[in-house]
């Protein structure tokens, strides 16, 4: 029997008065908007009104630091940005002049997508005008095109990387603050998933700012170029996006040569340019301008001290206090123009210790420190399954106000969860779903652990997708279910009638739901994980075991089931099992149809994708490839990657999905 989601209008006793300054509680999600919406974001009726007013993290009460009103705005935002893949897929208006399949002509609107929102974030948002407090409101005039968004919620995602590059080179944006979600979803037709038609302002204003125009190109001809600036001269090289040899701007074999010295331009190279150029600016300001990978702390994400960013600077770049700038050009000769030479370079400045020259944000060219164009595509993998769900559809919340509210339950016991379990690795369901790069091994174990805490904490299972969690998130002991339930028989119990046949009641209809059309909600989000294709003998081991233990819960829960020792929940998901996907198996990453490895511009798994491919452990993909920094996926020892491995063979690239 399924219980309606309960209502949370009455106080609770053991609550306190919520009195807590601003400081003290989470960052809201939404607190900044524009100076004025550029329409208005309608919430369905009463959407809000079943959420609790506190919630306990942590032993502390807080208020709540998102609403269903704001998932509701945020999947109008998600809904518009897959029909914005769907239109540039179906596009067959004219003949394009290089033919492009639907995948690459996507990946080419992406890479304009990114340099349209460079020029938006650098040119446009800029420094900005203050406010009295220090921060900074997005104008009306300022929101920017549907493509421009999307590449700045994906930037967001990757909250780590994102804060860093604000603080060393998008002041603007950091001004801004948190995502502006329900001002912007307030640009979009909340019945067509459209933008609405953008004032004369603001597209005049983007058009002038950006040299760009308002609306997205769908299309791309190879008669349409950028300016790329030499990386030796610094001169301007007018560049075709596409061209039928695939080499141009967008394209993954990306080569020219420049019209003024004659110096080979590619992405190494523009990335090697980039690298000099900060280096530069640190040798102008050693107090000041520092290098990316040296601003934040790699545990905590807070900024380290001005000193210790200098220290770190000035030991991996060989340099001292005074030190006579020098020009990228002189860099470029001193050092030499590949990843390698830098690598060989910076490692000589930290004198043999095991740590990492922090490298890698420079392997992108772009002001990004990742590969922007590639996470969008990583991130639509997750809107996608948010669409297979139903969630984008219009209208879909105006009859449901319990799923939301029940997503922003779980997200807030989730948070209570990562309290309770401190330095392990939490994996959560599609709702709340996370920002993480990281093995599908270490995942899968990181999941089970998770489950099981989730049981123990909260007396209801994680998932009843048909994922089998371990048999002790199955069954809690004496005391560990404030449901009062356990899902298996206990030997030695009284002769009472069989757990399958009592009346089943879910205890916590706010944490989950047992209906068929929420089945998916609790699936293991993996949609950051690194899937390995044609692995080596560790990961296939690795695989293996994974499927032997599933099988043999399967086998364990399918015995008690015919022999009448479980309840309801193990009911449940022994159905479920049968015909279900197990999580953080699957050969390729889900959502796939084939192997995006032909377009796009990045190798490395984190910046570009979810899959590698070669006989090798997570964490090394980006040996061989000159930059034997720390794994862009930020894979360690302590998060199931080893951090020193055995450099594979050169044929060994990251395949981009």
């Amino acid at each position: 029997m399924e219980t309606p989601l309960p209502s949370y209008t009455a106080t609770t006793s053991d609550v306190p008065a919520y009195s807590a300054q601003p400081t003290d509680a989470l960052p809201d999600y939404d607190e900044s908007g524009t100076s004025a919406p550029i329409s208005s974001f309608v919430p369905s009726r009463g959407i809000d009104d079943k959420l609790p007013s506190h919630f306990k993290i942590n032993n502390n009460y807080v208020i709540p630091q998102l609403k269903p009103s704001d998932l509701e705005a945020h999947l109008v935002l998600l809904g518009a940005f897959h029909r914005l893949k769907e239109e540039v897929l179906t596009f067959k208006r004219v003949k394009a002049d290089v033919p492009l399949e639907p995948e690459e002509r996507y990946a080419v609107f992406l890479q304009r997508a990114v340099y349209r929102f460079e020029q938006w974030a650098v040119r446009m948002i800029g420094e900005g005008q203050e406010d009295e407090d220090g921060s900074r409101r997005l104008k009306a005039n300022e929101v920017p095109p549907l493509d421009v968004m999307m590449v700045w919620h994906t930037y967001m995602l990757n909250p780590r990387t994102y804060l860093e590059d604000c603080l060393r080179k998008l002041p603007g944006l950091l001004r801004i603050g948190s995502f502006p979600l329900v001002n912007l979803a307030s640009s979009i037709d909340q019945e067509t998933l459209l933008p609405h038609p953008p004032s004369e302002g603001r597209v005049s204003a983007f058009s002038s700012f950006t040299e760009q125009p308002f609306e997205p190109p769908i299309n791309t001809t190879s008669e349409e170029t950028v300016a790329v600036f030499c990386p030796s001269c610094a001169e301007p090289n007018t560049i075709p996006w596409i061209t039928y040899k695939g080499d141009g701007y967008a394209q993954r074999e990306f080569a020219c040569v420049c019209t003024h010295c004659k110096f080979e331009i590619n992405r190494e190279t523009l990335g090697m340019r980039k690298f000099f150029e900060d280096m530069e600016r640190f040798m102008i300001d050693t107090k000041r301008d520092f290098m990316a990978n040296t601003v934040l702390d790699y545990q905590t994400g807070l900024p380290v001290g001005l000193d210790i960013s200098n220290l770190l600077c000035l030991q991996y770049l060989r340099l001292r206090e005074g030190m006579t700038p020098i020009r990228p050009k002189g860099l470029g000769k001193q050092i030499g123009w590949t990843f390698q030479a830098l690598e060989a370079y910076c490692r000589k400045g930290l004198m043999g210790r095991r740590d990492k020259p922090q490298i890698t944000p420079y392997r992108n060219p772009g002001v990004a420190s990742l590969d922007l164009a590639s996470a969008v595509i990583r991130q639509m993998g997750f809107i996608e399954k948010m669409v297979n769900l139903g969630f984008t559809e219009p209208g879909r919340w105006e009859e449901d106000n319990d799923t939301l509210t029940r997503c922003v339950v779980r997200y807030h016991h989730f948070l209570d969860l990562m309290s309770a379990m401190p330095g392990k690795f939490v994996v959560p369901t599609l709702v709340p779903d996370h920002d993480d790069k990281v093995g599908q091994g270490a995942l899968s174990t990181a999941y089970d652990k998770t489950a099981e805490g989730w049981k123990e904490r909260f007396g209801v299972p994680y998932s009843v997708c048909g994922c089998l969690p371990p048999i002790k998130a199955l069954d809690v002991g004496e005391g560990g279910s404030s449901g009062g339930f356990s899902l298996f028989s206990k030997k030695g119990k009284s002769k009472a009638a069989p757990a399958s046949e009592m009346p089943f009641t879910n205890p916590r209809p706010d944490l989950i739901a047992t209906s068929n059309d929420a089945e998916g909600q609790t699936h293991p989000s993996e949609h950051y994980s690194v899937v390995i294709i044609n692995p080596g003998q560790p990961n296939k081991t690795q695989a293996q075991l994974r499927t032997q233990e599933l099988t043999k819960r399967a086998n364990e829960l399918g015995k008690a089931v015919e022999k009448g020792k479980v309840d309801g929940w193990a009911e449940l998901m022994h159905q479920r099992e049968v015909d279900h996907t197990p999580s953080f198996l699957c050969p390729v990453q889900y959502g796939v149809a084939k192997p995006f490895g032909k377009f796009g511009q990045g190798d490395c798994t984190a910046l570009s994708g979810g899959a590698v491919e070669g006989n090798f452990e997570i964490g090394e993909c980006v040996k061989g490839n000159g930059m034997y920094s720390l794994c862009a996926a930020q894979v360690d020892q302590a998060r199931g990657g080893p951090a020193d491995a055995i450099k594979p063979s050169a044929g060994m690239a990251a395949r981009r999905h």
